[in-house]
């Protein structure tokens, strides 16, 4: 047993045992149900939000582990539920009967973890089906989750059926994110460094603000009356030189570019001469 836990034991020793596998894929253990619930926040959160914290030993507050598991909208509630049944299913591991109601519940607030960032997020149907193939379902090809399968959910559709309908609902459900039209474009605010997720929580205002630092970041002033159109140059301009020394104004860059050409130019031929006397 470790004596520092993260979270509580089961998480500890069900990270633990991903970092130990995870070049090893073949190996059971990677198949076993707690890896695989870790794998799972793997794909939906990404692995920096569900191992750092882990590394760092940082549970609550912002980079923490349930600021990271919240970003999407998960509440309070299902963020404790969480945790709790999967403390639970490890510590009744060898009881099958009374594991059965945690390895459902556990998948399904997987499910809805899935849902809120598919809500938030565009998402290919390649990831669908990869998030879809870690679940537990009657047709499973891989023996080891085949057989815990068997064990605790024989013959049942309930997970395949829950998840099924909470895409189906998603899909249908077009203002899950109320849209907001103070907002930029994506690509703006992640490459300012600013989290699209957060930014679209925020209250107007609070919008607003963050917009002026965007702007302030790709150098564009706060006069411009044509500041969004000079934003998609200046995002061009970055994506595709690296930086943000752009007016957003592409001649305009272009003298700047000559410019500083022809300042480097007169720098190497005054240090040439220089040396030849």
């Amino acid at each position: 047993m470790q004596e520092n836990k993260f979270i509580n034991e089961a998480f500890s020793i069900a990270i633990d045992k991903y970092l130990k596998n995870k070049d090893n894929p073949n190996n059971k253990e990677f198949d076993s149900f707690l890896v695989i619930v870790i794998r799972i926040l793997i794909l939906i959160y990404g692995e920096l939000d569900i191992i750092n914290p882990y590394r760092t030993n940082h549970e609550t507050g912002l980079g923490g582990f349930d600021t990271n598991l919240k970003k999407y909208g998960l509440s309070d509630e299902q963020f404790e539920d969480f945790k709790n049944q999967v403390l639970f299913y490890y510590q009744n591991e060898n009881n099958d009967e009374i594991m059965k109601s945690s390895f459902i519940k556990i998948q399904k607030l997987l499910i809805d973890m899935f849902i809120l960032k598919k809500s938030h997020v565009l998402i290919s149907d390649d990831e669908v089906q990869m998030f879809k193939s870690l679940l537990y379902f009657e047709a499973d090809e891989n023996l080891e989750k085949k057989n815990l399968y068997n064990r605790l959910t024989p013959n049942s559709n309930e997970i395949l059926d829950y998840l099924n309908s909470k895409l189906f609902e998603q899909r249908h459900h077009f203002n899950l994110t109320e849209y907001k039209d103070v907002a930029l474009s994506q690509e703006a605010y992640q490459i300012a460094g600013f989290n699209i997720v957060e930014v679209m929580n925020m209250s107007d205002k609070d919008i607003e603000n963050v917009n002026n630092k965007v702007y302030h970041f790709f150098r564009i002033k706060d006069s411009d009356l044509n500041k969004r159109k000079r934003l998609e140059s200046a995002i061009e301009y970055y994506k595709k030189y690296g930086n943000t020394l752009t007016s957003g104004n592409g001649y305009v860059d272009m003298l700047l570019l000559s410019g500083m050409i022809a300042t480097g130019m007169m720098v190497i031929t005054i240090i040439v001469i220089n040396f030849m006397r």
